[in-house]
């Protein structure tokens, strides 16, 4: 079976003001990671987060936080990684682990690969073109510009529902369950009953807040329930 992929992904992680402190850190990070001193890495590359978060530095994280047998935490770094720079050894390390626990909602969807800023782009372009064609149809005659016209509006409207699709998708609020396990709820208080529990790294869509509780709910199975928020580390 093939192991679990660990890379220590750099990118442009420092900033020219924060530049030596950082990489000093982070290459700390590095050394401490290599001999197995994981507390320690951790303790370096967390010292970089605030000041250079990346995609990179955040799945060095999670690698670290696996090695350290804390597979929900791994898994919030390996989510937050993807989102600001997804590559095939995250979705890699997303997959082996979330298969450790059986999770069916760590699965790549269609638009968990689309890029926001491309389709952005898309978008714009798509727009520019339908109503320039648009503007061609109030001085040319219908017939010579009926495809063109027929086209550029079906290119529009498909991709201004893969924008809008994407964008409710990429608006959706994201956590993991960090504890052994979590008692999900009726109602957000301890006089509601016990619903069900979720395991540690168990992913979970947040619909709601309630003082110290959050409604939840689970994507594969359709349900919903309370959860006290402090078992809980949002993506």
């Amino acid at each position: 079976m093939k192991n679990l992929t660990f890379v220590f992904l750099i990118f442009a992680l420092f900033s020219p003001v924060s530049a030596q402190p950082a990489k000093a850190d982070f290459d700390a990070g590095c050394q401490f990671y290599r001999k197995g001193e994981y507390d320690k890495a951790l303790e370096k590359f967390k010292s970089v987060e605030k000041s250079c978060p990346s995609g990179g530095l955040f799945f060095n994280i999670g690698n670290t936080y696996f090695r350290l047998g804390k597979i929900g935490m791994s898994l919030v770094y390996y989510e937050r990684a993807k989102k600001i720079a997804p590559s095939e050894d995250i979705y890699y390390n997303i997959k082996f682990v979330s298969n450790m626990i059986n999770d069916p909602d760590y699965g790549r969807t269609f638009f968990s690969g689309i890029n926001t800023s491309v389709l952005k782009l898309l978008f714009a372009v798509t727009m520019l073109f339908f109503s320039s064609v648009i503007s061609l149809k109030l001085i040319f005659s219908q017939k010579k510009i009926f495809w063109a016209f027929t086209i550029s509006g079906l290119l529009f409207i498909s991709v201004s529902a893969l924008y809008f699709i994407k964008y409710k998708e990429d608006s959706r609020s994201y956590a993991v369950v960090v504890d052994n396990s979590a008692e999900v709820r009726s109602g957000p208080d301890y006089s509601f009953k016990v619903n069900f529990t979720l395991p540690e790294g168990k992913k979970v869509i947040v619909f709601g807040k309630s003082d110290k509780w959050i409604e939840i709910g689970i994507k594969s199975l359709g349900i919903r329930g309370w959860v006290e928020i402090n078992h809980f580390e949002f993506i």
